[in-house]
């Protein structure tokens, strides 16, 4: 496999999991009353934080990828 495919694969994979919450998550907000105000903030905001981390490791990964190319291309002159 190469470093673009592996990259491209990982970028799927966390724009796949990144919609929902893990177990551990849910179990958090299992003490709020599910209508309450609270609770809906509480959940946006796992939410949000987990969006921040996606597109926090896309942007990592881009970078690295951008690095690679740049680095093959200075190894050609």
């Amino acid at each position: 496999m190469t470093i673009t495919a592996a990259a491209n694969n990982s970028l799927n994979s966390a724009l796949s999991t990144s919609g929902g919450l893990s177990a551990l998550e849910q179990q958090s907000l299992s003490g709020l009353d599910k209508g309450s105000p609270e609770y809906k903030r509480a959940e946006a905001q796992l939410l949000l934080q987990k969006l921040q981390e996606t597109v926090s490791f896309i942007s990592n990964m881009m970078k690295k990828k951008n690095e690679i190319a740049m680095a093959t291309i200075g190894n050609l002159r």
